[in-house]
């Protein structure tokens, strides 16, 4: 033992000089508890009437818009097709697996190629240029793109219209939809698309506070106190009377002092919201300006409250002033004129659920915003659910596109077919899921026979089992169902691209027919 001490202490006295003040603080720090991270304490309300209210704040979201590879395009977009479609690109393949075989064939050999290469670096970066490679020319030069893209003549004929007029009208999109719709990605590059080319008309519509998790309107900041109950997230639960507004969200509470808030920028702001007997009142602030102060108090109906507002940024604020229940149904900020592209997404949601809404009260409100264009985006659940056989899906989507005229009879109607997606296949990895074929097949029947466009969105992006390239490059995420912000981006560019060709179609035939007629 004594022989064992000594060498130590030779051992310690033979360390280079400064060596042990280097470790005492290492074993300091070992033995000292990391510290607890604080978090940051939530904004409060911007008026002094929130001073006295106790509530916490407890959802605060705030998403600028990154359109990415879409803002690029966005600003060749007034120069035609022609100078978009180099920014844009995704392979076309077919829905078959032979042909998606065929077009994955040109990957193999050129993978094959590349790990002839000495640093793996180098591989990896040279394999994954040539995919984003391959997808992008497929994405610019798509075989198909709008099928039945007649059906979007009258959509057509109020972009015409406001190209003739850009400060005559606000021409709006309301595009419904599952988990793609929800994040605000797909649909905010298409809304920085459109309004960079017919003009900025405004967020548009959105859910009242921040119902559910991931929830986001891009450009928007939004925020709501604690004590709301949310209604139509879980869709078992409609509440007793599904009684949910435009969009299939409500969100209740009977308690003075709840709020909620939604900075934008805006020319106009309205608010949706329930009358019901017994109703309470409602305080709305445009920042510590107070523009009114509502009774929802009534027979069962669609109440709103709209008004012009200084063009430019705001916080708008819903505040309740007394212990009586309050349901708000949504929010809207727009512009004077130009395009909006509305996201009306649920996560896990399905075409169905659309018919589940109480109609008159849907249709009120619907009736108001008069879109000119409804995109149906729906089928990614769907084809994981096995109650839905082809023709039963059929028959649901058929009842849905007579609701969506009944709702909106002057607009045209898109449906987006759900994209190709991948099943986990144990330790094999992943594997194409072919579930997505009865949805697709029942999608473009029904379009067929009830006059809608139809955009084949797995086709577009290259295909069955085109899933596992846009994972390798990290255009789509780590589940092979959703995509990044960088793949959202490429798909709007692409339906974007698709529905100019096609607008620039209609022009040249409109013009021909107008000399005609002189």
């Amino acid at each position: 033992m004594f022989r064992r001490a000594l060498i130590v202490l030779l051992g310690f006295a033979l360390l280079p000089q400064g060596a042990m003040p280097q470790a005492a603080p290492a074993i300091k720090k070992a033995r000292t508890a990391p510290p607890v991270k604080k978090l940051p304490a939530a904004k409060s309300p911007p008026h002094a009437r929130r001073a006295a209210s106790t509530k916490r704040v407890i959802a605060y979201r705030k998403t600028t818009s990154k359109p990415g590879a879409a803002k690029t395009l966005a600003s060749k977009a007034g120069h035609g097709v022609a100078s978009a479609s180099s920014s844009v690109g995704s392979a076309v393949a077919g829905t078959t697996r032979t042909v998606a075989r065929e077009v994955i064939q040109p990957f193999k050999a050129t993978a094959r190629a590349v790990a002839a290469l000495p640093n793996s670096t180098t591989r990896q970066q040279a394999t994954r240029e040539e995919v984003v490679k391959h997808i992008s020319e497929g994405l610019a030069n798509p075989p198909v793109g709008i099928e039945n893209a007649a059906a979007l003549r009258p959509f057509f004929d109020q972009l015409r219209q406001l190209e003739v007029d850009p400060k005559g009208q606000l021409v709006r999109v309301l595009q419904f939809g599952d988990s793609h719709t929800a994040a605000d990605m797909f649909t905010g590059a298409l809304r920085t698309l459109f309004q960079s080319k017919w003009g900025d008309g405004g967020p548009g519509f959105s859910f009242a506070g921040y119902p559910f998790a991931g929830y986001r309107i891009h450009g928007t900041k939004r925020a709501q106190s604690v004590d709301w109950t949310v209604e139509g997230t879980h869709f078992k639960d409609l509440g007793n009377d599904a009684l949910v507004g435009m969009g299939g969200v409500s969100l209740s509470t009977d308690h003075a002092g709840s709020w909620v808030s939604l900075t934008s920028d805006a020319a106009s702001l309205e608010v949706q919201y329930l009358t019901e007997p017994g109703g309470g009142a409602i305080e709305i602030y445009d920042g510590d300006d107070l523009l009114t102060t509502v009774s929802t108090d009534g027979p069962t109906a669609p109440g709103r409250f709209d008004t012009p507002v200084e063009p430019g940024p705001h916080q708008f604020e819903v505040l309740t002033t007394e212990n009586a229940p309050v349901r708000l149904l949504g929010l809207a900020t727009e512009n004077t004129s130009g395009v909006t592209y509305e996201a009306i997404g649920l996560n896990g949601a399905e075409a169905s659920l659309i018919l589940r809404w109480d109609e008159v009260l849907q249709q009120a409100y619907m009736a108001q915003v008069n879109p000119a264009l409804i995109v149906l985006a729906y089928g990614t659940n769907e084809a994981s659910d096995h109650t839905w056989s082809e023709e039963s899906y059929a028959a649901m989507f058929r009842s849905l596109i007579a609701r969506c005229r009944r709702l909106a009879p002057n607009a045209a109607i898109l449906v987006i077919g759900p994209p190709d997606r991948d099943l986990r296949a144990g330790r094999k990895g992943w594997t194409p899921f072919s579930g997505v074929d009865r949805i697709v097949q029942a999608q473009r029947t029904t379009c067929n026979e009830m006059g809608c466009a139809y955009w084949d969105q797995r086709t577009r992006m290259g295909g069955f089992g085109s899933m596992h390239e846009w994972v390798s490059v990290q255009w789509a995420q780590a589940d092979h169902t959703h995509f990044t912000g960088e793949g959202y981006n490429e798909l709007a560019s692409a339906l974007f691209l698709d529905i100019v060709q096609q607008y620039n179609k209609y022009k040249s035939l409109s013009t021909v027919a107008e000399g005609g007629t002189k």
